[in-house]
């Protein structure tokens, strides 16, 4: 039995090893291969772990809160820029007052503060305030009280004003002639119809409408007069003089404006027909006019175009 035993186990030996899958062979070496060992530049690349988040339930992640700011130093805050408020007239008067206050001897800020009160309707504290000007010599108070006066009811003595304002424009522009043109009709000062054409035939009748201005005025009580002298010569196209007996012969009445009004006159216009020589050649001429401030001394001169048209023949 001892026998078959042995036998036995023998057998289960060798079946088991049979069962056994026999080890893999290694392929054989290259000799030409870099070893894995032997290479210092071989590098295995694993990603960095990424920082551990917070899961909500379904999905949702929560966000980590940034540190905060340290306590001590300078943090910057958020910087607006205010709404931009349009100036009203209390503004740009109440400025003007604080000017004024500042400067108590400028005559020109407590003007032009007078002004603004006046402009706002407060003509008594304007009055207050062109009162207390020093210097009367101001070039811009007569205007200031002009208006006041005017505002206030004070018409007369506007005028006075008004009147003086108007002969110091005179004096400083000085005298001279306004206007002189060629018409066909005058109504009224400023008030006339231009002439159609400068052709005139000859012996014909040439109407000038001229205006002087800034003459001046001679002053006897509430009188005023003033004087002014006209005069007329023709020339041709190359400068030379051509007489005109009919404006030769005109008499001192009509050659002269002498007039006294019960008040200063500002405003004054003349007209005149010219005739001219029958027998003037056709071409091209210029009235020359000249207009004498008799009282001033002064003169001007200025010329119109004309063109004399030559005479038809008869067949």
């Amino acid at each position: 039995m001892r026998g078959v035993g042995l036998s036995i186990l023998v057998s289960a030996l060798a079946c088991s090893a049979c069962t056994v899958p026999p080890a893999a062979s290694a392929p054989p070496s290259d000799p030409a291969a870099p070893s894995i060992k032997s290479s210092p530049g071989f590098r295995l690349e694993f990603p960095e772990p990424s920082a551990p988040t917070d899961h909500l339930p379904g999905g949702g992640v929560v966000e980590t809160p940034p540190p905060p700011p340290p306590k001590a130093g300078v943090v910057q805050t958020k910087a607006e820029l205010p709404l931009r408020k349009e100036p009203t007239f209390e503004d740009v008067l109440k400025l003007q007052k604080d000017v004024a206050a500042r400067q108590p001897g400028s005559d020109d800020e407590k003007l032009k503060l007078a002004l603004l009160h006046a402009a706002g309707g407060n003509l008594e504290e304007a009055e207050r305030i062109v009162s207390t000007v020093r210097s009367r010599t101001n070039k811009l108070l007569p205007y200031v009280e002009l208006y006041l006066r005017r505002q206030l009811g004070d018409h007369k003595e506007a005028g006075k004003l008004l009147a003086k304002f108007a002969e110091e424009e005179r004096a400083a522009s000085g005298f001279g002639i306004e206007r002189a043109e060629l018409v066909s009709r005058v109504r009224r000062f400023r008030d006339y119809t231009p002439a159609e054409t400068d052709r005139i035939a000859p012996g014909g009748d040439i109407h000038l409408y001229v205006e002087p201005r800034n003459f001046a005025l001679q002053r006897s009580g509430d009188k005023h007069t003033f004087h002014l002298r006209y005069e007329w010569k023709l020339y041709d196209d190359r400068s030379t003089e051509q007489p005109v007996p009919a404006w030769e012969r005109a008499t001192a009445e009509e050659r002269e404006d002498r007039i006294t009004s019960n008040g200063p006159t500002a405003e004054f216009y003349q007209s005149f027909h010219l005739p001219l020589p029958a027998n003037l050649a056709a071409g091209h001429y210029r009235v020359k006019i000249t207009v004498t401030d008799v009282v001033a001394g002064k003169s001007d001169r200025v010329t119109v175009p004309i063109y004399v048209m030559p005479v038809e023949k008869s067949r």
